[in-house]
């Protein structure tokens, strides 16, 4: 018997705890059907038109997830079980605290009681990221043109201004040969400097 097990018995033998009927053990194996499954035929088809239409609107960046799901023709299963929801599931306090084939254990004992086939969640996870790489690939081709124009305006923005730069050190020089001239002029009329000189 464990710590926790010997402080129960020791507290319910002084009225301090109450022991109740045991709950069913988390750490019993869970009894779950298994089967091969070929990568192909966890594959799936999604609507890829759909996604491209998608990937077309101005604010391509700002549309989310959800709505390249839908265009893409994914809906959750008909349990209401999708890959988000396991996600949110394993990420709950109570799956946190657990290590990690606790968390296994208890995320398929609860999958096998809803009578969720693992192989539809897997599906659903796959094309979910098919339809968000679809999407990143139309997005990339839209992209790469305004991409390369930018490229390009920078460049050219580049070069205006080092000639901008270049054309304002070539006037300070002017300015300051000029401002030369004449302290050395009047330096034959006042003893002291009057003209400011500014130095390179």
């Amino acid at each position: 018997m464990n710590l926790l097990g010997i402080l129960r018995k020791f507290g319910d033998r002084v009225g301090i705890i109450e022991l109740g009927p045991e709950s069913p053990r988390l750490d019993a194996p869970v009894k779950i059907q298994t089967r091969a499954v070929t990568l192909s035929e966890l594959a799936t088809k999604i609507q890829i038109a759909g996604v491209g239409k998608l990937a077309e609107l101005p604010a391509e960046l700002s549309v989310s997830f959800e709505d390249i799901y839908r265009a893409a023709g994914i809906h959750p299963t008909s349990t209401g079980w999708t890959v988000e929801r396991l996600y949110e599931f394993l990420n709950s306090d109570a799956i946190r605290a657990m290590d990690r084939p606790t968390a296994q254990q208890e995320a398929l004992r609860v999958l096998a009681a809803e009578k969720v086939d693992a192989a539809d969640l897997i599906k659903d996870a796959v094309a979910r990221d098919q339809a968000l790489d679809a999407y990143q690939d139309f997005m990339a081709r839209k992209r790469e043109p305004r991409i390369r124009a930018l490229e390009d305006q920078r460049k050219r923005l580049e070069q205006e201004i080092a000639a901008e730069e270049e054309s304002w050190r070539e006037w300070q020089r002017r300015k300051r040969a000029r401002e030369h001239e004449m302290a050395h002029a009047v330096g034959y009329l006042i003893d002291g400097p009057v003209i400011t000189t500014d130095e390179e």
